[in-house]
């Protein structure tokens, strides 16, 4: 999209554009040809169309654009008064595409020793602050599973890489599998968009040889450095397999010298852990903290050394300091290395002769510590070790909620599970168990700054769906979320279209630090939309303003995201919660946008789960209705009248699919959990039909209420090439009548010219031929008596339309029914909406009645239609009269 500044609109006259070819459009220096060029007059923007999209992430993209003359041409860019843009040179364009694919693993795992890399391919890099659980993969070698002990993430590489509980040897075979356990959690396989991997399949893993022989860990932030205690001196090793612990291969006592104050001390006993890849030395003499101990090693020619189960030796290293460490680190609590804090972050600094521990996995739970902020519990959200700084000797924590100037703030520790490897402990092991209640050192400045507009943003900066328009800010604070202090409604300038849409209300977020405002009109997604505010006010207290006071008096017009991100939500309850009778059974959504009903997307009948009396039903078609939101799922077994009735949907992945409950624009439903489902099924009546005119039945089982199957399947009554039987909204039945055996009836609801359209959603739940009431106008001619019926709709208080067919022998002129006053009115006539056509030999008689109007029977708009109506003749009218008329009457 460009944009102009021009005091006059831009010209976007169809026949004016500018072609196609005067753009240059290049993603890292390849053609990317422009295929339709669109320009906005109010806006002044003109919007490219590339041929292949630009996708998230993707840098060097470029535009120019050649005017075709240097004077004033036909097909430009140019304003209302015909004078042409300038020619654009080659000029950076931003790249506001988001990430919406979760990453997808390469089929190049490979393995060596231990060591397992998984390799992704993915537009953003991986996020590594909410990596997968170990327990979520399943590694299998030579068909036996292989624990993995370690997850760790790269987040450039886009690799992760997990630690087996067992070396793996060339020549094995080797497959690994994932699958999420827990989706709703915030851990898994995602990349830095939030785009989350649910599984993958079992991919074949590469086994490498490995040909390099253990190395002595010497790093002194690492716990796994030469350390001593007592006489016990012990070795950690790098290396992609498992040590070698077989007796006749370790290495010799003699093979090791150890130096102690400068004085040999005598190796009298080597054990080899294979796994932990350690090696304890047994000493002759116990070491004192604080004597300086050195340890080498050399390899003899007897063929015993340290090696790996591959068979790789380590012929020597040379004198390596040994940590003599026996104490645990002590918090400093007072002075310049005290606890001290800085809005989110909190430090505390502690006194060792060695540095902490700092291994991944290492660090002390959160939940082990209690910081507290003028008395109040502020969570600890993440513990960082930091070898860097200080001699290794300090932890940080980061604090849910900023600390504020002038804050009163403490912080205690204990250790809730003293025999796990997590814990503030030095690389010696050491471990501290607890510190109690310490006063930290607030550091927060006092807050001289306004809240700031978060204007660029892909989650952050201001946005709109529907009447919800969202602004976030930058602060050092809260913002100011008493009702008495928020800005004024009419402070906020929103045009949407060039035309102004007056803001109605105003809600603070204080600590998301979000202001939502309502707006008179819901905007369109695709709609230009901008956003300004000016504090009409400014010695008042209501305004855009933090806890501390800090107020901010203006920004100017600021474009406002409309693009629809919010998903289709299910209406849980109401008059359209969800529905059921017989066989169909309706659920409603609502979103900004229709629901998706291509066949080729719309959700499987494995994503529903219903049961009926705790018993499942399977889903054995999905039928989306665009505009009304509705997905209509066809059940196995019709549902009776009583019984209860639970759905639950499970979306098939957390990110966009391509089958799914979704809107047009591809912003899939959520899951939902079993939901209650209103049983609309009817009572089946018993009575069977009668010589004179009675109801007629409908046997179990049957998916419309008050008609059988076998009456149904009579004929195809309404010409559609489908029995009657198999749809809920059609519905035949014989009718008696005096001078013969018997005549067909069928009744169609939501009909269009007689037939069913496509996600109509209306049901006949009864229809059946009653008894002629006394005191009908006998000038009403009744062959068939009364056609009595119910229909259930898909919203409450709408109109549907009905189609009757009958045999044009009985002289029927009309489906006549009772209005609300008594008076008999053809309602198949036009000035009611309705027709008459002959179709197929068979009178088709069209009507349309609202739920609730003057012709529903029930008299209320409550999703159900009664209507006791009768295909009759009345001579020369379309209004009958009333029944209480004491002569012959007259009618018109």
């Amino acid at each position: 999209m460009l944009s102009y500044s021009d005091t006059s609109s831009l010209d976007a006259n169809p026949a004016h554009k500018p072609a196609t070819e005067d753009f240059t459009v290049r993603v890292k220096g390849v053609s990317n040809a422009v295929t339709a060029v669109t320009v906005d007059a109010q806006t002044k923007t003109v919007t490219l169309t590339l041929t292949t999209p630009v996708v998230h992430g993707q840098g060097g993209v470029t535009v120019a654009y050649a005017d075709p003359t240097t004077s004033n041409d036909t097909n430009a860019i140019q304003d209302a008064a015909g004078n042409d843009a300038a020619s654009i040179p080659i000029t950076k364009v931003i790249n506001n595409t988001k990430d919406t694919t979760p990453p997808q693993i390469n089929m190049d795992p490979s393995c060596y020793g231990n060591a397992l890399t998984l390799r992704f391919s993915d537009t953003s890099n991986l996020d590594v602050d909410h990596k997968p659980a170990s327990g979520d993969f399943t590694v299998l070698v030579n068909g036996a599973a292989n624990t993995v002990t370690r997850v760790r993430v790269g987040a450039e590489h886009k690799c992760i890489y997990l630690t087996l509980a067992t070396s793996v040897r060339l020549g094995q075979e080797m497959t690994v599998a994932y699958q999420d356990s827990s989706p709703d959690d915030s851990n898994g396989i995602q990349d830095t968009a939030g785009n989350r991997l649910t599984r993958f399949t079992t991919t074949w893993v590469s086994v490498e040889r490995d040909n390099s022989a253990p190395r002595l860990i010497t790093d002194p932030h690492s716990s796994s450095s030469p350390k001593v205690k007592g006489n016990q001196l012990v070795l950690g090793f790098y290396d992609a397999s498992d040590l070698d612990a077989a007796p006749t291969n370790k290495p010799f006592t003699s093979d090791f010298t150890v130096l102690v104050n400068g004085v040999a001390n005598a190796v009298s006993a080597v054990a080899v852990n294979a796994q932990a890849k350690t090696i304890a030395l047994t000493l002759t003499t116990a070491v004192t903290p604080g004597q300086t101990t050195t340890v080498a090693y050399s390899m003899p020619n007897d063929g015993t050394a340290i090696r790996d189960a591959a068979g790789n030796r380590l012929t020597s290293f040379a004198a390596t300091a040994v940590n003599t460490d026996i104490a645990s680190p002590q918090l400093i609590t007072t002075g310049s290395a005290g606890p001290r804090t800085n809005r989110s972050r909190l430090m505390l600094e502690f006194s060792d002769t060695s540095n902490l521990d700092v291994t991944e996995g290492h660090e002390p739970l959160s939940g082990d510590f209690t910081v507290l902020v003028d008395g109040v519990a502020n969570t600890v959200t993440s513990v960082i070790a930091d070898y860097r700084a200080m001699n290794a000797r300090i932890i940080y924590l980061a604090l849910a909620t900023p600390v504020r100037h002038g804050q009163s703030v403490t912080v205690a520790y204990q250790d809730s599970t003293p025999n796990d490897s997590n814990a503030i402990q030095d690389t010696a092991g050491n471990r501290l168990t607890r510190f109690t209640t310490t006063q930290v050192d607030n550091c927060v400045g006092k807050d001289d700054f306004a809240p700031q507009l978060i204007t660029v943003s892909d989650t952050t900066s201001p946005r709109v769906n529907g009447n919800q328009l969202v602004l976030s800010f930058g602060d050092i604070s809260d913002l100011d979320a008493d009702p008495t202090h928020k800005p004024v409604a009419g402070d906020f300038a929103v045009l949407v279209n060039g035309v102004a849409n007056a803001v109605t209300a105003v809600a603070v977020n204080a600590q998301a630090k979000t202001m939502t405002l309502t707006l008179a009109t819901a905007v369109t997604p695709g709609q230009t939309a901008t956003v300004a505010y000016t504090d009409s006010t400014p010695t008042d207290t209501s305004a855009i303003q933090d806890a501390v006071g800090n107020r901010l008096t203006r920004f100017a017009a600021t474009a406002v995201n409309t693009a629809d991100t919010a998903p289709p939500q299910l209406i849980a309850t109401g008059a359209t919660g969800p529905k059921v009778n017989g066989k169909q059974l309706v659920l409603s959504f609502s979103d900004t946008n229709h629901l998706d009903m291509a066949p080729t997307r719309k959700p499987t009948t494995g994503d529903f789960a219903v049961l009926v009396n705790g018993v499942p039903n399977a889903v054995t078609a999905v039928a989306v209705n665009a505009t009304h939101k509705t997905v209509t799922l066809t059940l196995g077994t019709a549902v009776t009248n009583g019984q209860s009735v639970t759905v639950a949907y499970n979306d098939p992945t957390p990110g966009d699919d391509t089958n799914a409950i979704q809107d047009v624009v591809g912003n899939d439903a959520n899951s939902f959990a079993a939901t209650a489902v209103e049983n609309l099924t009817p009572v089946l009546p018993t009575e069977s039909l009668a010589p004179t005119p009675a109801a007629s039945t409908k046997a179990p089982g049957a998916d419309s209420g008050g008609v059988s199957s076998a009456q149904e399947d009579l004929a195809d009554g309404n010409g559609d090439g489908i029995a009657d039987s198999a749809q809920a909204a059609v519905s035949s039945l014989r009718a008696t009548m005096s001078s013969s055996s018997g005549t067909s009836v069928t009744l169609v609801a939501g009909s269009q010219d007689g037939k069913v359209p496509s996600g109509s959603n209306a049901r006949i739940t009864s229809l059946e031929q009653k008894a002629v009431p006394a005191e009908m106008p006998r000038e009403l001619k009744t062959p068939i008596a009364l056609t009595s019926f119910q229909a259930a709709l898909n919203t409450v208080g709408s109109s549907e339309t009905f189609s009757l067919y009958v045999d044009p022998k009985i002289g029927a002129n009309g489906y006549w029914l009772q209005d609300n006053t008594g008076t008999w009115v053809n309602l198949a006539s036009s000035p009611y909406g309705g027709k008459m056509v002959n179709e197929g030999g068979r009178l088709r008689l069209d009507f349309q009645i609202k739920d609730g109007g003057q012709f529903d029977a029930d008299g209320l708009a409550d999703g159900v239609i009664t209507a006791p109506g009768a295909a009759a003749k009345m001579p020369l009218s379309i209004v009958g009269l009333a029944p209480d008329v004491a002569h012959d009457g007259f009618w018109f």
